[in-house]
């Protein structure tokens, strides 16, 4: 994977001189400019969580078991990598306001081809098409929140990002989890509000003034592999063990977190077993705004130290049958991943801006997405063998040695710089 995100540096040259011009108009933003696209952020990211408290039903609808369910999920994983990989430039060609236009239409595909779902085959091509969906926004809404920012910050932008990614993916859950318990039509419901949801979205992005000068007419595009230079690698290799601690502990909860509720609570409510996801992204999504006026590597360290701690309380909690505990755990757990995803998502943006290297975003994320989903495939076929007890325990023990070597390497690369000045 990693060799298909790199090449050398001759190829540098060559992918500048088909870069579309993306300079942007200096004009004044209004606040709902910013606002709609973290809106949007959050929505798709609410999509891209609501499936999973469904397989349930669907499982009883369709007779199919847990394998076929982590094939689904890996199907949404697959189409958001391949998507960032393949079509990571497409936000410079087209510009990032045309892309999220066409992320929201993607998504809207896949909430049709879900309400149309006749079978297993389906699911995995609806999840497909929205892992296209979220890989489209992905890559274009970080420049695109930076540069409606009414002060063009980077670090105001990740933190916004951040906090409507783990929000979205807490609430898209949490939402379709109720349905399953309250609605009258749970396999509808979902999805119909979704897609009423993102085609209001579309029509407000639409309304935004063009904040990017985009070309009377467009050259024809092709797809191909991202390349990345020896500058934007180096960079995006330094933020890599931050961001695939933080995704992985994000991909741990996600194979894991309704398993061992239900175990923990001795209850079959999907509603309530889907609460330790509220409670790890939803804390993902609180510590960004509260504390984002931290530096981007005081974010990263910080994050990393509440992931060891978090995984490690959680972990204790599950042995020793306190569920207190476990959530405790859970929620320092969240507050590290948002914190770590701020403060890497800050750092490239920076990067990107200031450097001009937009194939940096699609790598960042095309690396978050193959963290947190090898983590929910490897996990479900480790908890079916050795059971999710031991699965958590040893996954979490994992996770928090690479969150404490992270952070080592994130305090020597700041005094290395330090030296240097």
């Amino acid at each position: 994977m990693a060799r298909l995100m790199i090449a050398d540096k001759s190829a540098a040259p060559e992918l500048r001189e088909h870069r579309r011009p993306t300079a942007q108009h200096h004009r004044q933003h209004r606040p709902w400019h910013f606002k709609t696209v973290v809106a949007i952020v959050f929505v798709v990211m609410a999509a891209s969580s609501a499936p999973s408290p469904l397989y349930g039903l669907y499982q009883q609808q369709w007779h199919f078991g847990t394998t076929t369910s982590t094939i689904v999920y890996a199907c949404y994983a697959v189409g958001a990598i391949l998507t960032l990989l393949v079509a990571g430039d497409l936000a410079e060609h087209l510009g990032t306001q045309r892309t999220i236009v066409m992320a929201l239409a993607t998504v809207v595909v896949s909430f049709l081809t879900f309400l149309l779902a006749t079978g297993a085959w389906a699911l995995c091509l609806a999840r497909l098409i929205q892992g296209v969906a979220v890989g489209l926004l992905t890559s274009s809404a970080g420049s695109a929140l930076a540069d409606l920012h009414r002060d063009r910050s980077h670090q105001a932008a990740a933190a916004a990002n951040s906090a409507a990614t783990s929000t979205g993916i807490a609430l898209g859950a949490v939402f379709s989890g109720l349905a399953v318990q309250f609605a009258p039509a749970p396999l509808v419901t979902p999805f119909v509000v979704l897609t009423v949801l993102s085609l209001g979205g579309l029509a407000l992005v639409r309304a935004i003034p063009a904040w990017q000068i985009a070309p009377e007419r467009l050259r024809p595009w092709r797809p191909r592999v991202l390349r990345l230079g020896a500058e934007p690698r180096g960079i995006l290799l330094r933020v890599a063990p931050i961001v695939t601690a933080g995704w992985a502990v994000v991909g741990l909860y996600l194979a894991l977190g309704v398993d061992l509720v239900a175990g923990l609570l001795h209850t079959t409510d999907r509603a309530l077993s889907s609460l330790v996801i509220l409670v790890v992204q939803g804390c993902g999504g609180i510590a960004p705004m509260l504390l984002r006026r931290l530096g981007d590597r005081a974010a990263s360290v910080t994050g990393c130290a509440l992931l060891v701690a978090g995984v490690g309380v959680s972990v204790i909690g599950y042995d020793t049958a306190h569920a207190l505990l476990f959530f405790s755990g859970a929620a320092i757990t969240g507050a590290g991943f948002g914190l770590t995803f701020m403060g890497s998502t800050s750092t490239v943006t920076a990067a990107m801006i200031a450097k001009g290297y937009p194939q940096l975003l699609p790598g960042f994320f095309a690396l978050a997405y193959l963290a947190v989903s090898v983590p929910v495939v490897v996990l479900g076929a480790a908890a079916s063998r050795f059971g999710v007890a031991a699965a958590f325990s040893g996954f979490g023990l994992l996770v928090a040695l690479l969150a404490v070597a992270a952070g080592v390497i994130a305090v020597r690369s700041g005094r290395a710089e330090l030296r240097k000045q």
